[in-house]
């Protein structure tokens, strides 16, 4: 069993953020959504800290590479959404501690990237995976008004958001000029969540909201969406790889912008009834995706007799 824990990837992180997000988008429709997909989280998590246990000289060399040393910050984001989650089997005080924690170990990974990879600056070193402790600030302006704790996430929004706009010039101009290899192809989806993590951001703690200004980043997010799902079609030609990750949170993000938009226009009178069949498909698309490349983790972790994922 020891052995399974070290075939673990680091990129798992991704599947537990898009799982606990996902107890946040079936809530309206599975009461117990959140508590499901929180166990879950938990127990992939606990995978995740075996590995660490048993095999700590990984965790140190994913912190030196310039593409897990930022999707590593998942794991702080999908801390603060379990925060969230299990606060009514916890009590408030040990859920906003945990919550604190997660802050803080993603301002450690976000102090470590910028240390390495931003100070010093190689424009091969930035993939899409480069957004993710930019973006994953947003985290805390998603998850703080259960804390009331508004005003933080009015922060770490326009900071997250001002640092996203700039990594977007940077991993464009990447892509545009600089070819990625083959394994790193698939973790271009990560597109589709940065600019939805602004807007559920932005919709969940910042007061008061600009109409224009949220539809123009739901927008933006659909652009994206539609953009990494025509690349994961082009990618079926390619072996199963960790990256495919890229294709999980990202894609339930989306989902959860198109909710959270749709429900502050219904507040203001404002209905719009496309957007339930969009999040339908774009629910029904998320839960696809985070089964199908979960899957395949499961096959290459415990060595199923089937088309194994290539663990490297």
């Amino acid at each position: 069993m020891k052995e399974n824990y070290e075939r673990i990837p680091i990129s798992i992180g991704g599947i537990i953020l898009g799982i606990a997000a996902m107890g946040n988008l079936l809530h309206d429709y599975l009461t117990h959504s959140r508590d499901i997909c929180a166990a879950i989280a938990i127990i992939l998590i606990l995978f995740v800290v075996l590995k660490l246990i048993y095999y700590p000289k990984y965790f140190k060399e994913d912190l030196n590479n310039p593409i897990l040393a930022s999707i590593i910050a998942t794991f702080s984001m999908a801390l603060m959404l379990i925060a969230n989650h299990i606060e009514p089997y916890i009590g408030m005080n040990a859920s906003f501690y945990l919550w604190i924690f997660a802050i803080l170990l993603h301002v450690f990974f976000l102090i470590n990237y910028v240390w390495k990879f931003v100070l010093h600056f190689k424009l091969e070193n930035f993939t899409a995976g480069s957004f993710v402790v930019f973006a994953g600030i947003q985290m805390i302006a998603i998850t703080a008004p259960l804390y009331n704790k508004q005003s933080w996430g009015t922060i770490a929004f326009w900071f997250s958001f001002a640092c996203v706009a700039i990594v977007l010039l940077i991993v464009s101009y990447r892509y545009l000029k600089i070819p990625v290899n083959e394994p790193v192809k698939p973790i271009i989806g990560v597109y589709a969540a940065p600019v939805s993590l602004c807007a559920v951001g932005y919709l969940s703690s910042v007061t008061p909201i600009n109409v224009n200004f949220a539809i123009g980043m739901y927008v933006l997010t659909k652009i994206f969406y539609i953009f990494v799902l025509y690349k994961f079609i082009t990618y079926f030609k390619y072996p199963v790889y960790p990256t495919y990750a890229a294709y999980t949170f990202p894609v339930v993000i989306n989902a959860i912008t198109t909710l959270k938009l749709m429900n502050y226009l219904t507040s203001i009178n404002i209905y719009l009834s496309y957007m339930d069949y969009e999040l339908f498909i774009e629910t029904t698309i998320g839960i696809i995706l985070i089964v199908y490349v979960l899957r395949y983790y499961l096959i290459g972790i415990f060595e199923i007799n089937r088309r194994n994922m290539i663990i490297k």
